[in-house]
């Protein structure tokens, strides 16, 4: 009753101060990649403008309306709570100058009818759909119906609004037609995209190398219609990323911010912590952190990146994969699926963790993959025996859903790991201590 009555109230105050100070909206939607959209949007815009995006991962029917308010959630404490509300009628009863001129938002959805409740607190102006991926398969079912429910965001865009949609993913695509009222910019690799990247091109950095971070990265052409400029992201070696980037590009190009202005903007983007973050390692090792979650879409791109990366032999590509979770009946067959893929990448040891995970490897042997692979039942009993089994000079990929808590690995990895808080995710004590 009483969260029910939190809800309600944060929401009539976070709609009373959109009310108040009218800022424009954008909301973010997808499977994957909507934290770091939000970080590229954020760093385009505020070339032009004032700026706010969600604060940690506040996107759902707390978080929304904690970001619109500008305050971080107080916990438990009912005391903490009441000042929540009281500062959040001192913003509507006075004037605040500085006011964000933009509201980046992240717009979360585990369930059916989630992002209807979204809407009823905020109206974007801008929505941008990154992709419709298979995550929450375990409350929706199939894709499909997760792609129907992410697409109300297009659907509820108003007049004069923009709808940025990436042009690669046929789910997503669809959504060009959803919605006749507002203009559309797509993006992408293929040659139907708007704001196009291509000829990518990746520089790795060497294992022992404390500065890897800024010395690997990827670099690429943007095409936007008559236009081509250089982009160069130092410390990116995704894909995924790229379409992020773009995303920023195209909503930069939808509020007249010049191309140039939006790249040069772009030069001083860093992924978020536990999304494919490269980080120095124990003994000469190349941590790619990717532990903040996992998909099976997700997954198969780091797999794809690790098998990419230069290294001595096989057996110097190592795989940390934890349970990939909330995919209901599919989850056996799409752990196996990643099994598959492995068998074959030249990847030589995998450390599974968690009993899903278990049936990567047990697919793998079975397609003919030879590797090491060791089991662990979670993650406090893998970060106990890393050091042992993972060689030095090693690339080491780890990835889990949040549940894995892969991170706690990283971070027995790490050359440094008294820096865990600066650099890995969940290092807050409500994390720490559970």
């Amino acid at each position: 009753m009483l969260s029910q009555l939190l809800r309600y109230l944060l929401k009539r105050l976070a709609r009373a101060v959109i009310d108040k100070y009218q800022p424009q909206i954008i909301g973010i939607t997808g499977s994957v990649g909507k934290t770091t959209t939000k970080e590229a949007v954020l760093l385009v815009l505020a070339k032009k403008y004032r700026v706010r995006g969600n604060i940690k991962n506040y996107n759902n029917e707390i978080g929304l309306p904690l970001t619109i308010l500008g305050l971080e959630s107080p916990g438990r404490s009912i005391g903490g709570w009441l000042k929540v509300l009281f500062l959040a009628w001192r913003l509507i009863q006075k004037t605040d100058p500085n006011y964000p001129e933009f509201l980046v938002l992240e717009m979360g959805i585990d369930h059916p009818g989630d992002m209807d409740y979204l809407l009823s607190i905020v109206q974007p102006n801008i929505g941008i759909i990154t992709v419709i991926g298979q995550a929450h398969l375990e409350f929706f079912g199939n894709q499909d119906k997760i792609a129907q429910e992410k697409g109300k965001l297009i659907v509820s865009l108003p007049s004069a609004g923009w709808a940025v949609l990436n042009a690669d993913d046929q789910r997503v695509r669809l959504m060009t037609s959803c919605n006749n009222r507002v203009q559309i910019i797509t993006y992408g690799f293929g040659s139907q995209a708007d704001v196009r990247a291509t000829d990518l091109q990746f520089n790795y950095g060497q294992a022992g190398d404390k500065t890897i971070q800024s010395s690997a990265g990827l670099r690429f052409k943007l095409n936007y219609q008559a236009a081509a400029v250089a982009v160069v992201l130092p410390g990116i070696i995704s894909e995924a990323v790229v379409y992020s980037v773009l995303a920023a590009i195209a909503v930069g190009i939808s509020q007249e911010i010049d191309l140039l202005t939006a790249i040069q903007a772009l030069g001083d983007f860093h992924s978020p912590k536990g999304r494919l973050n490269i980080l120095a390692g124990y003994q000469d090792m190349i941590l790619l952190d990717d532990s903040y979650n996992a998909s099976p879409t997700a997954v198969a791109a780091a797999l794809d990146i690790l098998g990419r990366w230069p290294a001595l032999s096989a057996q110097q590509r190592v795989a940390v994969l934890g349970d990939m979770l909330e995919l209901g009946v599919d989850g056996p067959a799409e752990h196996r699926r990643i099994g598959q893929i492995i068998a074959q990448l030249p990847i030589g040891r995998l450390v599974l963790v968690g009993p899903l995970a278990e049936m990567i490897g047990q697919e793998a042997r079975q397609r003919g993959w030879t590797g090491q692979i060791d089991y662990f039942t979670d993650s406090i009993a893998a970060a106990d025996k890393i050091r042992e089994i993972v060689p030095a000079g090693a690339i080491v990929l780890l990835k889990g859903s949040q549940g894995s808590r892969i991170e706690r690995i990283t971070k027995a990895l790490l050359l440094d790991p008294a820096a865990a808080a600066n650099q890995l995710v969940r290092q807050d004590s409500r994390w720490l201590d559970s």
